[in-house]
């Protein structure tokens, strides 16, 4: 099944959306404003998913690093 993610980086939190191909919510969770706990949330999806996009109050060169560091490809950021 193929899942797409939508994370919005606030500045005290992080919103995490993950849906399936039908439009069918998988996940929504927030969690705090560090790599780790977004790490955690998507590792059991990452072979399902398709593409990761983040829309971010600030820079998120940090997230996009820390997630591809650990094998995440397509992630974007519009900023």
């Amino acid at each position: 099944m193929a899942l797409f993610c939508g994370i919005v980086l606030q500045k005290d939190e992080i919103n995490i959306t993950v849906i399936d191909d039908g439009q069918n919510e998988v996940v929504n969770e927030n969690v705090a404003n560090e790599a780790a706990p977004v790490i955690k949330v998507l590792t059991p999806h990452r072979a399902e998913l398709q593409s990761i996009v983040m829309e971010a109050e600030k820079d998120p060169k940090w997230l996009i690093d820390a997630l591809k560091a650990e094998g995440f490809t397509n992630v974007h950021a519009i900023v």
